[in-house]
């Protein structure tokens, strides 16, 4: 038996073959004449060295092995045509994989609605978002594992080796459970915040940074009592069991009020807007993004236009 040494068109016409089930059908199927539709059939049976298939009033009938054989020849066919169309979609970045680094605020207010707008259009796409800080995302970035960050550039990184696009600032929101003592006042300052429980991101972070600038700026003593933790989880438990405050970025605080997480999530009325410096899209400048790294980032791009015009 030598079976191995079919060929695509032979398998094409086994294929057609057992589709139509007559000649004339088949033949015309694969743009040939009866007689090479003849010979085809017989090359092939005597390859696998079996008759595969007979005649009768009604066309072609199948026997045992031509049914395997077909149903093989039938596979194989399907997937040589496949490959042409995975090529094609991976050029019009309808299929492969991208990753990507984003802060929280990013990741909630932008990479999550592109992420479903691409699932709509690549179904077949594999999409990894890494949620992280900004210095993690920048050390991964410099190791080559993502193909852009939403994340600010950290002071060991070299502005010129990046294509860095602003996205604007990040405003906080402070939280608190909806039975804290301060919910529902209006017009709160940082010294009205000082006497509470806080649980924040980490010193050094950007968010801790600007919450003791906001704390300093209005010669408000900065909480006694402080929980370090960048788990947006543990952070949410905490807030929700006591009276601890949390300043979360503004599209983080709005997911967690949301009616449908039961969370009882409530954010503080103050007086003055308070904002982390900018976030951005950064690539390496000599970086090729994949064509559908390049899809998912015009999403990106077109969702940070609709929410800030």
């Amino acid at each position: 038996m030598k079976a191995h040494y079919l060929k695509l068109n032979q398998l094409r016409f086994l294929a057609a073959l057992k589709r139509k089930g007559k000649l004339s059908l088949a033949a015309e199927e694969m743009n040939i004449s009866q007689p090479a539709a003849s010979r085809t059939l017989a090359e092939i049976e005597a390859l696998v060295g079996r008759q595969i298939c007979t005649r009768n009033a009604h066309g072609f009938v199948f026997n045992e092995f031509g049914n395997v054989l077909a149903a093989r020849a039938n596979r194989i066919v399907a997937e040589v045509e496949n490959i042409g169309r995975d090529m094609q979609e991976v050029a019009d970045g309808l299929r492969g994989r991208v990753r990507i680094g984003a802060v929280t605020a990013a990741a909630v207010a932008y990479a999550l609605p592109a992420s479903l707008a691409l699932r709509a259009q690549a179904p077949h796409a594999q999409l990894q978002i890494d949620v992280e800080p900004s210095l993690t995302l920048m050390q991964r970035m410099r190791a080559g594992e993502y193909d852009f960050v939403l994340a600010r550039v950290s002071a060991a990184d070299d502005p010129a080796a990046y294509d860095v696009r602003p996205i604007g600032e990040e405003v906080l929101s402070f939280a608190v459970r909806d039975q804290h003592p301060l919910a529902g006042r209006k017009r709160l300052g940082f010294p009205d915040l000082s006497p509470y429980d806080w649980i924040i991101q980490p010193a050094g972070s950007p968010i801790w940074s600007t919450v003791a600038g906001a704390f300093r700026a209005e010669r408000a003593d900065f909480p006694e009592r402080v929980t370090y933790s960048a788990s947006v989880l543990l952070t949410l438990t905490t807030v929700s069991r006591t009276d601890a405050i949390a300043p979360f970025a503004r599209e983080v605080a709005n997911l967690l009020m949301a009616e449908d997480l039961s969370a009882r999530i409530v954010t503080l009325d103050m007086a003055r807007r308070v904002s982390v410096p900018a976030y951005n899209i950064i690539l390496n400048k000599d970086a090729l993004l994949s064509p559908l790294a390049q899809r998912f980032l015009s999403l990106i791009e077109a969702e940070i236009q609709r929410v800030d015009p």
